[in-house]
């Protein structure tokens, strides 16, 4: 009776399971994804960004992956992945029934999850179309998509959907990633060795990966390697010279971005135009318009410049100390791990499946052929890198400070030490007292941040002092002076806190060719070109000047330098009330100069002179004119605005100031040449900056568009051209037409102010006056911008320095290129008595446009027509003569040039050149 239950219960059991197996059946079956064609596969892609000279400079995705397709991965490639997952992908149908019943026993056996059965199409039906989460209606769902595809897709074409779908870690989607990867190679150059080492990733990535555990990825390959000889893909003779190959392995991506703040820009720009899923997902090629080596020498000029800045306020202090030598052998070892990975980011696997373990730490020294030190810079690091050293002895009678990092020793000279006085803001850093004993900063122990700058030390000093006057040096002292060279030589550095900011246009084909946005995009993502909006300081007063050109005064104007107090109604005061806000402007140096030109008062960037003429032509004239030329940031409404009050991007500054190099003609500064889809089509062309403050300027444009349009409808009038133009960026075609204002020529002696080209800003002439008195800031005497004149070649520019020095500027220009730089704190404060823009923006500037224009020829600012020039006197402003002192050739518009000598007596003539009161 009771075998009869035990019987029954069985049946009902199996019964249940089987009405189980099938209701799980029947509800996988329902809810399976449709089958995919290949033509339907559009994975996740890359989008890659190109320098304008073809140079990758960063990317967008979601997942790294580079699509191939099947016929290009080479043959050996495609069956070692077969040999490592799935020997009998041609036999079977999309399950492996003998391999899952193997893995079930062993699982069993193990009491844990121990080996897979799953097919290659059983990974693409469960990478492509089902979830990673692990239950039994998945596995169901996954057994039968995987028969479905196999009966609706070939082999060679689920091969392709897996080659280019798998992970492989490191970020890496797909075979072709993977090698680019792992070993910075196409599919196409790989060796048996490296493609079994890619095979034994799908399994485990993360596990396998060899960038991080060459042990366990040796393991896996020497398996797939031995799948690989058993099933005939290789022979034995293939599988042991793989097997005792070294593999090396890169430890970081194939590039780093030389500009991560214009990459950035890219993306903000890009969203809004094509949208973040094709922008993140779909592959596209974006080709930009970076100079990749001007951006790589912006960056370098950035941080030395403001290491040089940083320099001038002081030593702030030492990074730690180390209180033990245990602790500072765990330095040395830690450093020397951290050089190599970043000076050589590889790691070589060999046939051990190690890795070169670390040595112990010794002394570095290269010899030559007689034994004498030709370097004792350890491999891994490079002359000229900044990096941690930690102090191992200190030597005031000799002024040495000796330090160590890693393998290698160095020698810092005290002499070289001068700078690192205790930071006073108030006190320029000439005027600071200079260390003349490394115990007066340092103590054994402490770490510091040098630069390494010799393979050998020397020192001058050291040398004078061992042997003062004529006599021989002692036999101690040469051999101290030869045990010195055992060492290499080093300088004493800190990270700069002070930020920077450079933007370069090309002036011909408008393309921003380098941009910086600050010293460190991983530490600071704010761009400080395009974002920070900041004082001007005096490099504003180029725009004054420049409207004040077409408001009657010429470059041979006077006005008078002298104290002025302007009152005006405090707007704050309570009701009923009459307070009166004064306020004083002085110069930089507190000094009057008396009467002066109009040109010298711009060339010295003198306050009150500016002022003055600010005063004469109104704020809303200068307020107008600056929109004209592209400032959108809100503007001071009093007579500061002049002096640079307001708070100004660098991008509006560098761009108003490159249209004045432009002899007027607008900017469009173009970031993007073009946007490629992953066909091919093209569905970006030419998108420029501006498109990023299109609300910002749009009003500003609106209005000028108006007015000009307003004044077309009154007169036209034809243009005159220049007489040379070497690139048409310069200024307007033959066929060019002005049109007259509402400010009479022959009252105000200025050219018109509206023409038919809508890209006509302001006229040739006036932008060639301006350009020639901002060419005199650098070449003239007294010029603040006078360190320019090291880039020899015709240049015009100007400095800026707000109260305080908190923000410093150069902006500048020749008929080619525009930079602009800014240098400042993020948050404001004081970068130190004299800290000028001349001496902290204009040497950035510099040295960047050396670079820039090494293979570029030497061409003048192009003259318009109705430019003439005059010697004249450059005191009093009349023709020059022989009792004029001074004497410079100036430009003039045509009709506005000195009619009198210095020496004549008839000052009626010059009615119309000198505005001797400004209240008329």
């Amino acid at each position: 009776m009771k075998l009869k239950y035990f019987i029954i219960g069985i049946f009902v059991l199996g019964f249940v399971g089987i009405g189980t197996a099938a209701l799980l059946f029947v509800s996988a079956s329902s809810s399976l994804p449709q089958i995919m064609k290949v033509e339907d596969y559009k994975p996740l892609l890359v989008s890659d960004v190109f320098a304008r000279g073809g140079e990758k400079i960063g990317e967008f995705s979601r997942e790294n992956r580079i699509l191939v397709p099947f016929e290009k991965i080479p043959k050996l490639l495609v069956n070692s992945f077969i040999a490592a997952e799935d020997d009998t992908f041609y036999e079977h149908g999309g399950l492996n029934y003998l391999a899952i019943l193997r893995a079930s026993f062993a699982n069993l056996r193990a009491g844990r999850t121990k080996q897979g059965a799953s097919t290659i199409t059983q990974q693409v039906a469960k990478s492509l179309l089902l979830t990673s989460e692990k239950t039994l209606s998945r596995k169901i769902k996954e057994a039968l998509l995987s028969y479905k595809m196999e009966k609706n897709l070939s082999k060679q074409n689920i091969l392709y959907l897996y080659l280019n779908q798998i992970y492989f870690g490191e970020g890496a989607y797909g075979v072709a990633a993977a090698a680019q990867t792992y070993f910075r190679k196409n599919i196409d150059d790989l060796t048996i060795a490296e493609m079994a080492m890619l095979a034994g990733l799908p399994q485990s990535p993360e596990r396998y990966a060899p960038s991080r555990h060459p042990q366990q990825a040796k393991d896996r390959q020497k398996y797939v390697l031995n799948r690989m000889q058993i099933v005939g893909f290789i022979s034995k003779e293939q599988e042991e010279k793989a097997l005792n190959e070294p593999v090396q392995v890169y430890l970081g991506k194939e590039y780093k971005s030389v500009a991560p703040a214009f990459v950035e820009t890219l993306r903000q720009m890009l969203v809004p135009e094509i949208g973040e899923d094709v922008l993140l997902n779909e592959g596209v090629k974006i080709y930009t318009s970076l100079d990749y080596a001007l951006q790589q020498e912006a960056n370098n000029q950035v941080h030395e410049g403001l290491r040089a800045v940083d320099k001038r306020q002081g030593y702030r202090g030492v990074v730690k100390h180390l209180n033990s030598n245990d602790e500072m052998n765990e330095f040395l070892l830690s450093g020397r791990k951290n050089l190599v990975r970043e000076n050589a980011p590889v790691r070589i696997i060999e046939p051990s499946g190690n890795s070169p373990k670390d040595l112990p730490l010794s002394i570095f020294h290269k010899k030559d052929a007689t034994g004498n030190t030709v370097s004792s810079i350890p491999p891994y690091v490079s002359n000229g890198q900044i990096l941690d050293a930690v102090i191992s002895r200190l030597d005031d009678k000799l002024g040495l400070t000796e330090v160590r990092f890693g393998d290698g020793q160095a020698l810092i000279d005290v002499a070289d030490m001068g700078w690192a006085r205790k930071p006073d803001p108030a006190v320029t850093s000439d005027a600071a007292p200079k260390i003349t004993k490394p115990s007066q900063i340092f103590k054994e122990g402490d770490v510091i941040q040098i630069r390494i700058t010799g393979d050998k030390f020397s020192s001058l000093r050291l040398i004078r002092e061992l042997t003062p006057g004529k006599a021989k040096p002692t036999p101690e002292s040469l051999k101290l002076i030869h045990s010195t060279q055992d060492y290499a030589q080093a300088l004493l550095e800190q990270e700069p806190q002070t930020e920077a900011s450079l933007l370069s246009f090309d002036q011909v084909t408008q393309e921003v060719t380098a941009m910086v946005g600050g010293s460190d995009f991983k530490t600071s993502k704010y761009n400080r070109a395009l974002q920070a909006k900041r004082q001007t300081g005096s490099s504003f007063k180029a725009l004054v000047y420049t409207s004040a050109l077409d408001k009657g005064w010429t470059p041979a104007s006077t006005v008078a330098d002298t104290p002025v107090v302007f009152e005006e109604k405090d707007t704050s005061a309570e009701e009923g009330q009459d307070d009166i806000k004064k306020y004083k402007p002085h110069n930089y140096e507190n000094k009057f100069m008396g009467e002066m030109l109009f040109r010298n008062a711009l060339i010295r960037s003198l306050n009150i002179p500016t002022v003055k003429i600010l005063t004469d032509i109104g704020i809303d004239w200068a307020t107008q004119y600056a929109r004209r030329l592209g400032i959108f940031s809100p503007l001071a409404n009093d007579i500061t605005m002049g002096l640079g009050s307001s708070g100004i991007t660098l991008y509006e500054m560098t761009k108003a100031f490159s249209q004045l190099g432009r002899m007027g003609k607008r900017i469009r500064p173009i970031v993007i040449q073009r946007v490629v889809d992953h066909s091919g089509k093209v569905i970006i062309e030419k998108l420029s900056l501006d498109k990023k403050f299109e609300k910002e300027m749009e009003p500003y444009d609106k209005q000028f568009e108006e007015k000009r349009l307003e004044a077309i409808g009154q007169k036209v009038a034809p243009q005159a051209t220049p007489t040379k133009a070497p690139t048409p960026a310069a200024v307007g075609g033959s066929d060019q037409q002005v049109v007259n204002s509402d400010l009479p020529i022959s009252k105000f002696k200025s050219p018109h102010l509206y023409f038919e080209d809508p890209d006509q800003l302001i006229s040739p002439e006036t932008a060639y006056l301006i350009t020639s008195i901002l060419h005199g800031v650098i070449f003239d005497e007294g010029g603040t911008g006078g360190r320019a004149r090291a880039l020899n070649r015709p240049a015009a520019g100007k400095t800026g320095t707000t109260n305080g020095f908190f923000d410093t500027w150069f902006i500048g220009y020749t008929p080619q290129i525009v930079t602009g730089v800014w240098v400042g704190f993020d948050q404001e404060r004081t970068l130190g008595a004299g800290e000028a823009g001349a001496k902290t923006a204009l040497p950035i500037w510099l040295e960047f446009m050396k670079t820039a224009h090494k293979t570029l020829p030497v061409l003048d600012f192009p003259t318009p027509n109705n430019i003439v020039f005059a010697n004249i006197d450059n005191q009093t402003g009349k023709l020059a003569s022989s009792t004029s002192t001074k004497i410079v050739r100036q430009a003039f518009l045509r009709g506005t040039e000195p009619k009198t000598l210095n020496d004549s007596t008839n000052s009626k003539s010059d009615a119309d050149l000198i505005k001797e009161d400004l209240n008329e």
